[in-house]
């Protein structure tokens, strides 16, 4: 397991007592999907020339029985909301395929309690960013914001670790290699490649979505497949980005690694060990249903938290914080009497 100590309490804050809590709604049969995987900073479209020849490639499946896989994934759920701030709940997974095994490993870090609000935010962050990347900040979240930036630090730190402690192993990152952001500083990503390569271990980062766009249609880089079959990609992508392409820390790819799969962005670093057809054969084999890697599937499935999980949380954070559960009004009716 990878030591957290001072992680978790950089995420520790207080509440007031007696502070009344609205807690999130949530199904017993739901789970809490909330994870988010922005590739760039402020949530706008980054557009990308469309004058070059685009070569698309085929794919020859190959499972790597032979190299140990890994895979991080992590997500970050608000339990409910105080006055001023809210109560959330933050957890990760790594999972692990030995070289030569079939079966797979599952470390779990969490879930971790945190309660963020206008008094304590700024502390809180500041510590939490300090205690990852080892420098200060002066830019803070909003509250809205302020969670999945959080869980963004926080798996940060899980994939340095295992970039440092994984030999010749193939790590599978959900997001992309973005560099030079308020929240991603191109140090530290840098840093992860960086101690990857020296262990001879290949990152892939796989993106579901992406604010990549095409410069004239203003479709996504992903409709670059459309209407090819079969395990294809089609690569160079970073070369024709128009906005700060030096923040993009390895070369773009969008891969289909099914032949009924769907197009992933896929972001390879400069200095893998492996050729780039290499790995994403290699991703191709480890694709189950869809197109995505088994064990990236697996990490989100084992990190997400089910219904069950949230109510006992909200139970936990009501006895902690001594919270006051607040009865919902429906304000409507007083309002619009008629």
């Amino acid at each position: 397991m990878i030591e957290i100590g001072k992680l978790e309490s950089a995420l520790t804050g207080r509440i007031p007592k007696g502070e009344t809590f609205r807690p999130s709604e949530i199904g017993l049969d739901e789970c809490a999907d909330t994870s988010q995987k922005d590739d760039v900073p402020d949530g706008n479209e980054t557009t990308v020339r469309e004058e070059w020849q685009k070569e698309v490639r085929p794919l020859t499946p190959k499972y790597p029985a032979e190299s140990t896989v890994v895979a991080i994934d992590s997500t970050g759920f608000a339990l409910g909301y105080v006055p001023d701030g809210l109560v959330a709940a933050l957890r990760a997974s790594v999972v692990t395929k030995l070289a030569g095994e079939d079966r797979h490993r599952l470390e779990r870090y969490g879930p971790y309690l945190i309660a963020v609000t206008t008094t304590n935010k700024d502390d809180i962050y500041k510590n939490l960013y300090r205690t990852v990347y080892g420098e200060s900040t002066v830019s803070v979240p909003d509250l809205a914001n302020i969670l999945d930036r959080m869980r963004n630090l926080f798996e940060r730190h899980l994939e340095l670790e295992v970039a440092k402690r994984s030999r010749d192993s193939l790590i599978l990152l959900d997001g992309s290699l973005i560099g030079g952001t308020v929240a991603n500083p191109r140090f530290f990503v840098k840093k992860i490649i960086d101690h990857a390569a020296e262990n001879g271990n290949s990152i892939v980062a796989i993106s579901k979505s992406t604010r990549l766009v095409l410069q004239r249609s203003r479709r996504s880089i992903l409709s670059l497949l459309e209407g090819v079959s079969g395990p294809c990609y089609v690569g160079g992508i970073k070369n024709h980005i128009e906005q700060e392409p030096e923040k993009y820390l390895g070369d773009i790819y969008v891969a289909r690694l099914t032949p009924r799969g769907e197009p992933f962005r896929t972001d390879l670093p400069d200095n893998a060990p492996e050729p780039h057809g290499d790995l994403l054969n290699a991703l191709s084999g480890l694709a189950g249903d869809y197109g995505y890697p088994e064990e990236l599937k697996l990490a989100h499935m084992t990190c997400v938290l089910s219904g069950i999980e949230i109510l006992e949380l909200q139970a936990a954070a009501i006895a902690l914080h001594g919270l006051v559960m607040k009865e919902e009004v429906d304000i409507r009716p007083r309002l619009f009497p008629l």
